[in-house]
């Protein structure tokens, strides 16, 4: 007879379950469970009319979580300043965005759609941060040793220049044919606003957020790959990807990839900032400054 108090094992042929099997169907019930908000994000990054909806039912996951499973909130949370910005790219951009009249305006329509974005994101992370608790840290948000610091100098001082220059020839097969209007100093103003703020957000919301808090419950590797999978998706279903959204796709979930190892790496967002933000002023001039 089993002892009381202990789980009955069994031979399989009488219907009776092992505990190294309970054990095992258990933990991967568990891990598909906390895999549904990223599964939820990763819908609404490929299919733009899902934005809105997933981004409520997310919110409503977290509320629910929260008060039965608190230790699965975590992975709710981790999806929401993303979708929150991907539910923002649902707002149309005014004409004069992406004609070539606003370039060099300050307040810049590109610009200040971004800057909006990035304060809703920014904001949905503030109020998640005391209620999944981690710290700044967790997020790669820490000050980086003086090595990684100059490797960050060093990717914003490259970064930009070179896209400037290659940024057009590798932007044709996706956008068409791309001609810059750079004659403008003034046009650095919105377009440095424009990479400071998309470059931050995006790095936070993607390699901070959804990378880490992610990571808590679903491991690394999963975490660092979803969130480059997500980042991939998001990118490659814009409204102006005019061909070879496949390849779009790849490239994108590839940098995504590669940033997300660097912050695991470093401890720090730095690197992939400063990168972005360098490779976002030509993104500016490629949407704001384009010649007709």
């Amino acid at each position: 007879m089993p002892r009381a108090g202990r789980l009955v094992c069994m031979d399989p042929d009488r219907g009776v379950r092992s505990p190294a099997a309970t054990r095992g169907v258990g933990a991967l019930a568990s891990a598909g469970t906390d895999l549904i908000p990223l599964a939820m994000l990763a819908s609404a990054a490929a299919v733009r009319p899902l934005r809105l909806p997933v981004l409520l039912a997310l919110v409503v996951g977290f509320v629910a979580t929260r008060r039965l499973a608190r230790e699965r909130s975590v992975t709710w949370a981790a999806a929401i300043p993303v979708a929150v910005s991907l539910a923002w790219g649902l707002v149309p951009l005014p004409a004069t965005a992406t004609d070539g009249s606003t370039c060099a305006s300050p307040l810049a329509p590109f610009s200040t759609w971004r800057v909006a974005e990035t304060l809703l994101a920014v904001a949905s992370i503030a109020v998640l941060m005391p209620l999944v608790g981690g710290g700044g840290g967790e997020l790669g948000l820490r000050r980086p040793s003086r090595r990684v610091g100059l490797l960050a100098v060093g990717s914003f001082v490259v970064l930009g220049p070179l896209g400037l220059l290659l940024g057009p020839p590798l932007a044709a097969p996706f956008f068409g044919s791309v001609d810059l209007a750079l004659g403008d100093p003034a046009a650095l103003i919105p377009a440095t606003a424009f990479a400071v703020a998309n470059g931050t957000m995006e790095e936070v919301a993607y390699r901070g957020c959804l990378r880490a808090w992610t990571r808590r419950r679903c491991g690394r590797a999963i975490a660092v790959s979803g969130q480059a999978l997500v980042f991939g998706l998001a990118h490659a279903a814009g409204p102006d990807v005019g061909g070879a959204p496949v390849l779009l796709f790849a490239a994108m979930a590839a940098g995504g990839l590669l940033a997300g190892l660097v912050v695991e790496r470093t401890g720090s967002l730095a690197i992939p900032i400063a990168a972005h933000v360098g490779l976002d002023i030509p993104l500016y001039y490629g949407n704001a400054c384009r010649l007709p």
